[in-house]
């Protein structure tokens, strides 16, 4: 059931669980409080506001994880990978939008409350255009909002090798069809809940004047601008291009870039970019993971993203994260907990933009629950919880889901649980006929 957090003609609501994360430690005894806008306003330990925050028994709250790099549509391919081309000819409109609401329903039911929708399905199966270039774009937001998580839906420029329904027709239309999506954005959605950012499917596949209008244009409309970084051929890298453009600075996020080398290394932590790290996608397709130490040692920001949705599970790619460096290195243990779920829920803030990924005043008050009896963390302690989660929770312990105060998922289910699934499962079924 989806319900307010701030009773009807209140100004403010709160909740006490037994357990809060405060971004360093879980905290007991601590009620915190939204506004009328779902913006956290204070935290307390006072008795008489203890008394009058909603109280989550038996539970935790974390901040809502913020999943970086997301291919809705390819949640149609799970278990049927080799059969991208058979998708693509045939996801209709109806098809991309049953099928973004099932994965966006599936993000909920994973503790995430915010997506960058990386989309490069631009026009109709056969390739034709749709009569408005973005609108499978406005389709995917839409379906975004009906289940209630935030969307930065990432405009993504594909080179001419790409499939037909994946390209356009070049730097200039795409800056068009970028400016009248976030003009429709802009008039339809609230800011922090849709926003436009921009995209390039793989960095070095475009021809260098293309890339500059592309990555010029989102730096001078102050977007977000991610691309998937491939392993460098002979000379220069993607990324050395981009650095000799100008172009490489903290709004930039290179997605997978399993073959970093020193040099890139160098370049990302000196403009303060970011990498997304999507280890499952990386070991399906058989490559590494980014050398996720070496980058914040020289200063980059690290965000996760469930990429394909082979499986849509954010803590697990934060744990695959860390046994990927473990064996790349040899040793027990690489990177510390928390700085494994800063990159779930801050680190994916701030590649996107977005306005979460922390309980802290100011911020939206979004968050999960979940179940401190739940047999994954049965036993865990203020101290080990986190480490708990990370390593051991199963998805079944998350409970509930509140987004900008509003409860979206209610005991594992939405509203909309059923009629979702069902739509999503008939629609597979017509495709995969």
């Amino acid at each position: 059931m989806t319900q307010a957090g701030v009773p009807h003609g209140s100004r403010e609501g709160g909740w006490l669980p037994d357990l809060v994360y405060t971004g360093e430690k879980f905290e007991s005894g601590l009620a915190f409080f939204a506004d009328a806008t779902g913006r956290i306003t204070r935290f307390s330990r006072e008795p008489a506001d203890l008394a009058t925050a909603r109280r989550l028994e038996g539970q935790a709250a974390l901040p809502g994880l913020v999943n970086a790099h997301s291919h809705a549509w390819h949640r149609a391919l799970r278990g049927r990978a080799e059969s991208l081309d058979r998708a693509l000819a045939g996801l209709g409109e109806e098809e991309v939008f049953d099928t973004a609401r099932m994965v966006f329903l599936e993000m909920l039911t994973a503790g995430i409350t915010c997506v960058g929708e990386f989309h490069f399905l631009h026009a109709r199966p056969d390739g034709s255009p749709w009569p408005e270039p973005h609108h499978l774009a406005a389709e995917i937001i839409r379906a975004a909002h009906e289940v209630g998580v935030r969307i930065a839906l990432l405009n993504t420029a594909c080179d001419l090798a790409a499939p037909a329904r994946c390209r356009q027709a070049g730097a200039d239309a795409w800056v068009r069809e970028t400016e009248a999506l976030g003009r429709a954005v802009e008039k339809n959605y609230p800011a922090d809940e849709v926003w436009i950012g921009a995209g390039v499917h793989t960095l070095g596949a475009l021809p260098p004047d293309q890339l500059k209008v592309i990555a010029g244009h989102a730096r001078a409309q102050r977007l977000r601008l991610h691309a998937h970084v491939p392993a460098a051929a002979a000379g220069r890298t993607p990324l050395a291009e981009l650095a000799e453009l100008g172009l490489l600075d903290k709004r930039f996020t290179a997605v997978d870039a399993g073959q970093l080398g020193d040099e890139d290394v160098k370049l990302l932590g000196a403009a303060r970019a970011l990498l997304c790290a999507c280890p499952t996608g990386s070991l399906a397709a058989g490559q590494g993971v980014a050398p996720v130490e070496k980058l914040i040692a020289a200063g980059a920001g690290v965000a996760l993203g469930t990429d394909t949705h082979a499986r849509t599970d954010l803590i697990g790619e934060a744990r695959l994260l860390e046994l990927f460096q473990r064996a790349a290195t040899g040793r027990h243990s690489v990177l510390a907990v928390p700085a494994l779920f800063h990159a779930a829920t801050v680190g994916g803030a701030r590649s996107l933009g977005a306005t979460g990924g922390a309980l802290e005043v100011g911020r939206p008050a979004d968050f999960f629950t979940v179940n401190l009896h739940d047999p994954s963390i049965a036993g865990a302690d203020a101290s080990s919880l986190l480490a708990a989660i990370v390593f051991g929770f199963e998805r079944r312990a998350i409970r509930d889901v509140w987004i900008g105060g509003r409860q979206r998922l209610a005991a594992g289910r939405h509203v909309m649980h059923g009629p979702i699934i069902g739509r999503f499962s008939d629609g597979q079924k017509k495709l995969w006929a």
